[in-house]
């Protein structure tokens, strides 16, 4: 009896203290979702590594969010390289949008619907949708100018 007291005293302790046996260390959690994933409006961002972490960030791109997966519920997918979000964005017509659109409009963001969706509560009047992202905060505004930027900048693959 002396010697099992200790034993599960020590034993009591190392799971208290996270142990029990396992070596392997537990992933991170996954970061929060942010609407200011920029904080500081950039002038020249780059897409690859200002633009997509931050869109991934406050729209998605895993398989579960409205924006990710190959079949997105919000029509555009934020999965996959820079260069492939970008391909899906640039010149291209948004599926739920007033005629005469582009998702990115290179050189003309008051034009792009990615800005009318995130800046507007009604984008493109009514019928179209609501602003986004749907159901969290705005996106703040450096994450907003940043975004025009790039496109006043021509959007380019950078």
């Amino acid at each position: 009896m002396r010697l099992v007291l200790p034993a599960l005293s020590a034993l009591a302790f190392a799971l208290a203290c996270g142990g029990g046996g396992s070596s392997a260390t537990p992933a991170p959690p996954a970061p929060s979702p942010s609407t200011c994933p920029i904080t500081v409006a950039k002038t020249n961002p780059s897409f690859s590594a200002d633009l997509v972490p931050a869109i991934q960030s406050s729209c998605g791109s895993t398989a579960s969010s409205c924006h990710g997966g190959p079949s997105p519920t919000g029509h555009v997918s934020y999965s996959g390289t820079a260069s492939q979000i970008r391909a899906s964005l640039v010149n291209v017509a948004p599926a739920n949008a007033p005629a005469g659109w582009l998702l990115v409009k290179p050189g003309d963001p008051a034009h792009s619907w990615i800005i009318e969706k995130v800046t507007k509560d009604q984008p493109g009047g009514s019928g179209y949708g609501t602003r986004m992202p749907q159901g969290a905060p705005n996106l703040c505004q450096p994450t907003v100018d940043t975004l025009s930027a790039w496109i006043s900048a021509g959007a380019p693959d950078n």
